[in-house]
């Protein structure tokens, strides 16, 4: 069963995104994806993205349409792959759109080079992927000075991480999304 999701700002705002219903899938709340892209601004714009656990695609799709110069987008789900690349095709946005079906630590993995300006990091609430798995994170995709959107349950306290410096932190609902710059 699909349901939509409406793209915030931008170029692409006002469209919509096709979800599924799935209870390990939880996109981030419209609300809180209209104060993060109004906290980043900035920073989204020419950024080279990364969405982890992309789902529908909704965080990485808001940053393109918000000027981002690309995002990569990892999902491993083939339901959850084929809606994120038929929503990237409905929008006309594969040019700046990098599609890979694996799960999140294996992408990082196999990473070799390439550094993100933007990330975000958005696991199901379920599993601890917060400590050892972002620390990798940290190390394999990101730049000094890269920003790293981090969601998490609302319930939770917010992470602190010597090499991340917190710039802005907002819960709503469940979710409580925080904005780090790495140090």
């Amino acid at each position: 069963m699909s349901k939509s999701l409406r793209i915030i700002s931008g170029s692409l705002g006002s469209r919509r995104i096709k979800t599924l219903t799935n209870t390990n899938l939880k996109p981030t709340p419209e609300k809180l994806r209209e104060i993060l892209f109004a906290w980043l601004a900035q920073e989204v714009k020419e950024a080279n993205c990364l969405d982890l656990f992309s789902g529908s695609g909704s965080l990485g799709i808001e940053a393109i349409s918000n000027g981002a110069k690309s995002c990569t987008f990892v999902e491993q789900n083939p339901q959850l792959f084929q809606t994120l690349k038929d929503n990237i095709s409905n929008l006309n946005i594969s040019d700046k759109s990098i599609l890979i079906r694996t799960n999140a630590e294996t992408f990082i993995r196999r990473l070799k080079s390439e550094r993100f300006s933007l990330i975000f990091f958005d696991p199901p609430y379920s599993r601890d992927y917060y400590s050892d798995f972002l620390e990798k994170t940290i190390q394999s995709a990101s730049k000094k000075g890269s920003i790293i959107y981090i969601e998490q349950s609302s319930h939770e306290k917010v992470i602190e991480n010597e090499k991340l410096q917190i710039l802005k932190s907002s819960d709503t609902g469940n979710a409580k999304g925080t904005i780090y710059q790495v140090r």
